[in-house]
């Protein structure tokens, strides 16, 4: 989900975006391998559309360049929160492994609060606090590869 703007903004926001929390109730969960592989598949068809969404709004600027104000509020509203919104709904689809569904519940509540910290300043995008890490950090420790990158 986009943490840093170097010569691009990286798209480490979209990649937090990790755990599913709720299947359908008819629907038989996934073993753990299978979660974390459809999950991971998920992220990684995310993070191309947001890298591609990125790369045409600020391909233009240099390597020492930051996007102005108002291009950071452009990106969250058009490109950060939609994305994230969309990428949430896929992985909420899937069932979780049964017992892990409060485990997967918590990479939500990070993924969610990180994206309302972004909404209310787009600027913490530019700064050292990365306001995804902890949805990111518990999605590395539940296995997923793609979506904790």
């Amino acid at each position: 989900m986009f943490k840093r703007y170097g010569c691009a903004i990286t798209v480490a926001v979209l990649a937090a975006v990790a755990g599913a929390g709720c299947g359908g109730d008819d629907e038989k969960p996934l073993s753990k391998a299978e979660y974390i592989k459809q999950g991971d598949a998920i992220c990684k068809k995310a993070q191309a559309k947001g890298e591609k969404e990125v790369e045409e709004m600020f391909g233009d600027l240099g390597p020492n360049e930051k996007p102005s104000d108002e291009q950071l509020t452009t990106l969250v509203e058009d490109v950060i929160k939609p994305n994230t919104q969309g990428q949430l709904n896929d992985l909420r689809d899937l069932t979780p492994p049964e017992g892990d569904e409060d485990t997967v519940n918590g990479i939500y509540d990070g993924v969610e609060e990180g994206l309302a910290k972004v909404e209310d300043d787009p600027k913490i995008l530019l700064s050292k606090d990365d306001p995804f890490a902890p949805a990111t950090k518990k999605a590395e420790e539940y296995g997923f590869k793609e979506c904790s990158k």
